[in-house]
């Protein structure tokens, strides 16, 4: 039987433990559903555009981001992202690397860089960590994961 909502009842904002800001469909569902077999709550929007729009109404604890987006630079997304959404540890994730200065991904809330294709099992467990605690700094985190270049 259909639930009908009583248009007088406020909505709720949507919550998620885990945003996930991927253009390329495929690698976006695959982190979706690894990361939702876990357990976890999990957003995905397919544009930097987007998540502008919805990441406070989300309140993510994580923020998983592809530098690369068509439409805004994943370094803008991830500055507006961290206004945003101040409290949540973001993950950057990129085919193509480039420099970004450790002053700019600390102020960015950034704990790692993953290079494509992820490596869904070192993902899994840095999300897991950073669900337990999002406030943990690069520097804070059991293995020097600074920047995860390496491939799968």
């Amino acid at each position: 039987m259909k639930s009908i909502r009583n248009e007088a009842e406020p909505t709720r904002p949507q919550t998620s433990e885990i945003l996930v800001i991927e253009d390329d469909v495929l690698q976006a569902h695959e982190i979706e559903v690894h990361l939702g077999r876990l357990g976890l709550s999990v957003t995905t929007l397919r544009s930097g555009s987007d998540s502008l729009h919805q990441v406070a109404s989300i309140d993510p604890k994580v923020c998983i981001i592809d530098y690369n987006l068509p439409d805004i630079d994943g370094m803008t997304v991830t500055g507006r992202v961290h206004r945003l959404a101040p409290n949540a540890a973001v993950v950057l994730m990129s085919g193509r690397i480039d420099f970004v200065p450790d002053d700019i991904l600390d102020n960015y809330g950034v704990v790692a860089f993953f290079k494509k294709p992820i490596n869904l099992s070192r993902l899994r467990r840095l999300v897991f960590k950073l669900v337990q605690n999002p406030r943990l700094a690069r520097n804070q985190l059991d293995s020097p994961i600074i920047r995860l270049f390496l491939p799968g």
